[in-house]
């Protein structure tokens, strides 16, 4: 099944995240070519012990000249990269993309048809009750059936209910903010979907934590990215949300190459390792809310690989073992 989506992302364009990095730490081109050498085995994945010492000397080169000309850039105080920068990145992701056909075989590619959503009944959400302004009120089961497995209040923010279809085995479920500011939201989804319990319950979960990651507490909506914080085409996360915290953590070294060309599957495949899905390799703020179900509804992983480390990222917050906790005990897991 197709995961669900908030609002269809659009990523920026190439390295429109780097104003969100951390600066380039301050020394000489040995230092430089340290780093270059550290991001090479990290954005090759898979890739690190298959390329020839040739190729990974060419990924070498271009992560040095790039990594010289952001010191540059941040050192003058300006935030927007350079077309140079820009090329280079490209570039880059050209050699993985060739390296990945070479060794690890077809990239494939994300599905990008247009799915026909067809709306079939539309709710204001008054004091917890369904109030149907449009199509017929029969879903009112629907809503329950989603509050049920939330602790109580959890939906208190969203004032808009839609039930739509797109056929089976499409998309199931979706969130949006209806106000510029995020700070009230809409639930959309799929009767014909949701008969599936383990499936409807993971993308319940999934669109709950783009609600607990995108609201107007954790992000700004048309706010200027600072460095260190994550930032799409459309929102600034807050230096200590929760999809911050995970971005630094988990993709910092490699987003730059997501965005390069977001289209392709090639990236999953050099970093399958890292994510608990594929659909999780799409950006930083699916991977949390893949996460997260996982979170919620499983036990606590064990090692410490990196699906582990991000199932388990949300024990550091109380506030969210909390929800887990009541989750678990409605569904009684």
């Amino acid at each position: 099944m197709k995961r669900p989506v908030i609002l269809p992302v659009v990523l920026a364009g190439l390295l429109s995240l780097s104003a969100c990095s951390l600066p380039i730490r301050q020394g000489g081109n040995v230092e430089i070519q340290a780093e270059a050498r550290r991001l090479a085995a990290v954005q090759l994945g898979k890739l690190d012990g298959l390329v020839t010492p040739e190729e990974r000397e060419q990924v070498v080169g271009q992560l040095e000249w790039l990594l010289s000309l952001r010191r540059l850039r941040e050192n003058g105080g300006e935030r927007e990269p350079s077309p140079r920068e820009e090329q280079l990145v490209s570039r880059l992701n050209q050699l993985y993309e060739d390296y990945t056909r070479r060794y690890l075989g077809d990239l494939g590619s994300w599905s990008a048809d247009e799915e026909k959503i067809e709306q079939l009944t539309a709710y204001t959400v008054k004091d917890g009750g369904l109030e149907a302004v449009e199509g017929k009120d029969a879903y009112q089961d629907l809503w329950n059936q989603v509050g049920a497995m939330l602790p109580e209040g959890s939906l208190d923010a969203f004032d808009r209910f839609t039930v739509f279809t797109d056929g089976a085995e499409e998309i199931l479920a979706y969130v949006v903010p209806t106000d510029d500011a995020g700070a009230r939201w809409e639930l959309a989804v799929d009767p014909e979907d949701a008969g599936d319990g383990a499936s409807f319950a993971e993308t319940v979960m999934h669109e709950y934590c783009h609600y607990l990651t995108l609201n107007n507490g954790q992000v700004d909506y048309g706010g200027q990215p600072t460095y260190g914080c994550y930032a799409e085409s459309d929102l600034a996360a807050r230096p200590n949300s929760y999809l911050n915290a995970f971005y630094r953590t988990f993709w910092s070294d490699y987003l730059d190459d997501r965005l390069a060309d977001p289209e392709t599957y090639g990236f999953y495949l050099r970093h399958s390792d890292d994510f608990l899905t594929s659909y999780a390799a799409t950006s930083p703020s699916e991977d949390i809310a893949e996460s997260f179900a996982y979170f919620v509804l499983y036990d606590q992983a064990e090692g410490e690989g990196l699906q582990a480390r991000k199932q388990n990222f949300f024990y550091a917050y109380p506030e969210l073992v909390t929800f887990r906790d009541q989750a678990r005990a409605r569904m009684g897991l």
